[in-house]
């Protein structure tokens, strides 16, 4: 297994944040997710539980069609979406990890492939999920769009997230606080501004419906080395913390960005990727 770089390095390259730590390459992906597991990891999943994307996913995944989770990890969020109904399923390129899901429940429709190039026909999924994928690329994000919205059928739903280059973090990039000191590191991720990430899905044909950034913790705590230790104590405060703690879920400054769009009925759109 490659060695897992914890340093990230950041700089603005054409109007985006770009993390340099080490390539995201299946061997990566297959040793990320061996970290993560444990014997609880599942146990929220197989009672239905979706977290932080209840809301969402139970507004807009239709439950008359199979669902597909691109680079679904774990696939925990294919196990909860079954638990509650729903026809979903999993691909993800990471063989070992794929392995690992098959080990647990063998009869999980979890399989390894390319979500670039997924082998069903046009118009089969009547949702997709990508959630933290698409800005590994360095090429930038156009094939994984592209290819879910051939996937997708008319009136499809398209939940997709990435990192967000929210208003804190675009300021530091002004300020010229955002440069690379370490030499060696490779390409691993993009943030995109809410603007570029809904500009790039309308390229691709589809059309934006709602904007949810989520993870505020990590969103502020990055820019904010202080709010690691201001933040849980706010969350402990009487009669407080629990409403901090629903804003914070979903606060501005989130580390990430989720928009919901779908592809149209008479799939028109300007496909210029």
């Amino acid at each position: 297994m490659t060695q897992v770089r914890p340093v990230v390095e950041r700089e603005v390259i054409n109007g985006r944040l770009a993390y340099y730590r080490q390539q995201a390459t299946p061997g990566f992906w297959d040793e990320h997710w061996q970290h993560s597991l444990s014997v609880e990891y599942y146990a929220a999943a197989e009672r239905g539980e979706l977290g932080t994307f209840t809301d969402i996913f139970t507004r807009r995944l239709p439950h008359d069609g199979p669902i597909l989770e691109g680079g679904c990890g774990l696939a925990q969020h294919v196990v909860a979406l079954r638990a509650r109904g729903y026809d979903a399923e999993g691909v993800e390129w990471a063989p070992a990890t794929v392995e690992t899901v098959r080990a647990r429940y063998p009869d999980l429709p979890v399989r390894a492939g390319d979500v670039t190039a997924l082998d069903v026909p046009d118009h089969y999924y009547a949702a997709y999920l990508s959630l933290g994928v698409i800005e590994h690329r360095e090429e930038g994000p156009a094939p994984f769009l592209r290819e879910a919205f051939r996937i997708l059928r008319p009136g499809g739903v398209l939940l997709v997230s990435v990192p967000y280059f929210h208003a804190l973090r675009r300021l530091k990039a002004r300020l010229g606080m955002y440069r690379r000191r370490l030499t060696g590191y490779e390409f691993y991720q993009y943030a995109f501004t809410q603007t570029e990430l809904a500009e790039m899905l309308q390229q691709a044909g589809f059309r934006v419906q709602e904007y949810l950034p989520y993870d505020g913790y990590k969103g502020i705590k990055d820019e904010i080395p202080l709010a690691k230790y201001l933040i849980p104590r706010l969350q402990r405060v009487p009669r407080l913390g629990w409403r901090f703690a629903r804003w914070l879920a979903h606060a501005p400054l989130g580390h990430m960005l989720m928009i919901a769009a779908v592809k149209p009925e008479d799939e028109h759109g300007d496909h210029n990727l």
